[in-house]
């Protein structure tokens, strides 16, 4: 990242977070952003136009649901998965922010797994990378109803991605959705398809975190749902069902 890029940044943060990023922070997010594009020549690890589009549409944006745990939870030391994580966003900015939280970064393409296995080791982050599909890791006793918070940035649609990521959330846990204003006012994949979901999942509609990122048309927003009671034993279903036959 140059350095007309890391002051943007920084001052991003500021404004935005109220937060100051110390030397080392920027560094972890500067040798994490070179490597992106290194890795991103040889395969499709993530889709921006420019360096300023994935600095601001993936960088920024995954902060904001940093921000928005910070709200939810007094704690630094909190157990998070990011379920279908791609290049790791947002698990690894979240990580930056909580160096002492236990991350569990869920992804089913081995390639986008061996980028996120070489950050961890380059930066020694100690995450814990799963190469598996989300349906199989929330029937695994390991990590069912085990976490503080689930990520999920641009994985499916809401119904499915409710049935995935809800039976990993401890009772009371929430989960964090990112998603355009539009898709979540859509009446046939947005939040008021989803309560027949939810009351089956053991889970309701918490809050709707809005903002906008400079620069950009869409409006933008983290909707956080709260697991109120256990999750019935037959969800998650096999894999594939939750998309295409969705609750």
């Amino acid at each position: 990242m140059d350095k007309d890029l890391q002051i943007l940044f920084k001052d991003y943060v500021l404004k935005e977070m109220s937060e100051v990023l110390s030397a080392e922070k920027l560094s972890q997010f500067c040798l994490y952003f070179d490597e992106i594009i290194e890795w991103n020549k040889k395969f499709n690890l993530i889709s921006f136009k420019d360096e300023k589009d994935l600095l601001f549409r993936h960088f920024c944006d995954s902060l904001y649901g940093v921000k928005l745990i910070k709200e939810l939870s007094a704690s630094a030391q909190l157990k998070i998965a990011d379920i279908g994580t791609g290049a790791g966003l947002p698990g690894i900015p979240v990580k930056f922010a909580f160096p002492q939280s236990h991350i569990t970064l869920i992804e089913s393409i081995s390639k986008k797994c061996s980028f996120l296995k070489n950050i961890n080791e380059k930066l020694n982050l100690n995450m814990e990378i799963l190469n598996a599909r989300c349906e199989e890791i929330g029937q695994d006793k390991k990590y069912r109803g085990s976490f503080d918070f689930v990520l999920s940035r641009a994985v499916c649609k809401m119904r499915a991605n409710l049935e995935i990521s809800i039976p990993l959330l401890k009772k009371n846990g929430c989960f964090l959705v990112y998603k355009t204003k539009n898709s979540l006012d859509d009446e046939r994949e947005g939040i008021k398809s989803s309560q027949n979901a939810l009351n089956q999942l053991g889970a309701k509609m918490h809050k709707l975190f809005d903002y906008r990122i400079e620069n950009y048309e869409n409006n933008y927003c983290i909707a956080v749902f709260k697991k109120i009671k256990d999750t019935p034993n037959q969800f998650p279903r096999k894999t594939g069902i939750p998309e295409k036959n969705p609750l």
